[in-house]
């Protein structure tokens, strides 16, 4: 999944807009082990300590990127 570009990070912290373009460029992995739109990383828990992202990103925020065409 990987935030759609258009999604406008504007009005977001500092911190929280470097994890939101993160997300645009190189998107995230889903797993269907925890709560919904649950995000994690480097740093444990990233949304309880980016609240705006938890009360603000939306699934329709994301799009599914295709990999099939991708080879090692």
């Amino acid at each position: 999944m990987r935030l759609k570009a258009s999604f406008d990070a504007n009005g977001f912290p500092r911190q929280s807009r470097i994890v939101l373009t993160a997300l645009k460029r190189y998107g995230m992995l889903v797993a269907d082990n925890g709560s919904n739109w649950y995000i994690t990383g480097a740093q444990r828990r990233l949304v309880e300590r980016r609240p705006a992202l938890a009360r603000r990103l939306k699934g329709s925020d994301f799009e599914v990127v295709d990999t099939s065409s991708i080879h090692p």
